[in-house]
C-alpha cells in the first residue's frame, strides 16, 4: 500500500479535508467504479425513488450523482466536511451529511442499495471493517444490493504515507473481503481485482514520488 512512516499520522477526517475536492480529479475515469454504479442502477431499474446510501461519498461523483440522476433517493455521508460541502453544491438532487459511519444508526432495513468505495481504509481496524459490513447487511432491505470496493492489502493499523500524508490504515485482502461479505449473509454476485494509478499529481494533491499504482477489489452482493 505504501512505505511505513514515523511522523504523527492524520485522522481520516484531516486527510480528506486536506485533499478536498481535488480527490475527484485524482480518481476520475475509474472504470470499475463506473461499472459498479451502473450495476446498482440496473438492479434498481424496476423501482422508483429507491433509497440509496453511499458511505464515504466524497464529492458525490460519480456514485451519488449517477444514482440521483437515475431518479433515486440518495444520501451520501462522509467524515470530511470539505467533501460534504463540495458535494452539496455540485449535486442538488441528492442529500449529504457530515457523519462518521461509526456513529450512524439508521433504522434496520432502510435502504435498497448501499455503496462503499474506498472509505473503509483510513482510521479503522480490520475488526471495524468486518463489523461495518455486518451493520450494512442489517440496514439493507431483503433483496437490497451492496457494492464494496477497497485497496486489498493485508494489514491492521499500519502507519503509511498516502498521497504524501501520514495516516493509519487497515484493510482486508481480496479473498478476505469476499469471504467476510459472504459469511455475513450476502450472496456475492461478482468480484474482481483491478489496478489504478491515481491522477494525484495532475490534481495538485502530491508529488510524483507520492503516487503509485494501487490494487482495487470490487465486490457486488445482494442480501
Amino acid at each position: 500500500m505504501a512505505a511505513a512512516v514515523t511522523s504523527h499520522p492524520l485522522t481520516a477526517e484531516q486527510v480528506f479535508d486536506d485533499v478536498g475536492p481535488a480527490y475527484e480529479k485524482a480518481f476520475a475515469n475509474l472504470e470499475p467504479q463506473a461499472a459498479a454504479v451502473q450495476w446498482v442502477i440496473d438492479q434498481l431499474r424496476e423501482m422508483n425513488s429507491a433509497k440509496c446510501l453511499d458511505i464515504g461519498c466524497g464529492t458525490g461523483r460519480p456514485t451519488c450523482e449517477e444514482l440521483a440522476n437515475a431518479g433515486h433517493d440518495v444520501l451520501g455521508i462522509d467524515i470530511s466536511g470539505a467533501m460534504v460541502a463540495d458535494a452539496s453544491k455540485k449535486i442538488p438532487n441528492a442529500k449529504f451529511e457530515k457523519l462518521d459511519m461509526a456513529e450512524y444508526n439508521p433504522a434496520l432495513e432502510s435502504f435498497d442499495a448501499i455503496t462503499v468505495f474506498f472509505s473503509m481504509i483510513a482510521s479503522v481496524t480490520q475488526d471495524q471493517i468486518r463489523e461495518n459490513i455486518r451493520r450494512i447487511y442489517h440496514w439493507l432491505k431483503p433483496g437490497g444490493v451492496f457494492v464494496f470496493a477497497t485497496v486489498p492489502v493485508a494489514g491492521n493499523n499500519l502507519e503509511i504515507k498516502w498521497m504524501g500524508r501520514p495516516v493509519v490504515v487497515s484493510s482486508l485482502t481480496a479473498e478476505e473481503a469476499v469471504e467476510c461479505i459472504r459469511t455475513t449473509g450476502f450472496k456475492v454476485e461478482y468480484d474482481a481485482v483491478s489496478a489504478f494509478t491515481p491522477h494525484a499529481v495532475e490534481a495538485g494533491i502530491c508529488e510524483k514520488d507520492d503516487v503509485w499504482e494501487e490494487p482495487h477489489v470490487f465486490v457486488y452482493a445482494r442480501k
